[in-house]
């Protein structure tokens, strides 16, 4: 899955994958790190910002390649969230606020500092300085 440019231009000028984010979902995640340094294409890098640390974004996020989720309501539930969210394909989209869907997505901490989403394994991907779009 593929960030959609302004969303990760942000995440990377605000620093939100950092190791001190304010909760330990807020970061830059995929399911390998072969995804965290693919920079083309469609892969599994996902976007939690829970806390709406980018500054100039209307609300907290859920961003994947063409999976754009604004996050209506945060939930606790064992050692993870379950979010309320409202979806949309495009960016453009997103930003008018029409043609979403709602979802529910859930989030729990994993072993060795993993985030399961859906169930799903996700690591963190790590920003290298320097790099081309960070990765």
């Amino acid at each position: 899955m593929r960030l959609s440019p302004a969303i990760l231009c942000l995440a990377l000028a605000s620093g939100v994958q950092a190791a001190s984010a304010a909760t330990p979902f807020d970061g830059l995640w995929a399911r390998s790190q072969k995804d965290c340094r693919n920079e083309e294409g469609p892969d599994s890098k996902t976007l939690v910002d829970l806390d709406n640390v980018i500054k100039g974004k209307p609300a907290p996020i859920v961003d994947q390649y063409e999976n754009h989720c604004r996050i209506d309501r945060k939930a606790p539930s064992g050692t993870g969230l379950v979010l309320t969210a409202t979806c949309f394909e495009f960016w453009d989209d997103y930003k008018k606020g029409v043609a979403g869907r709602k979802v529910t997505i859930k989030l729990a901490q994993g072993p060795n500092g993993m985030l399961t989403i859906d169930g799903k394994p996700y690591l963190r991907c790590e920003m290298k300085k320097g790099s081309k779009a960070g990765r």
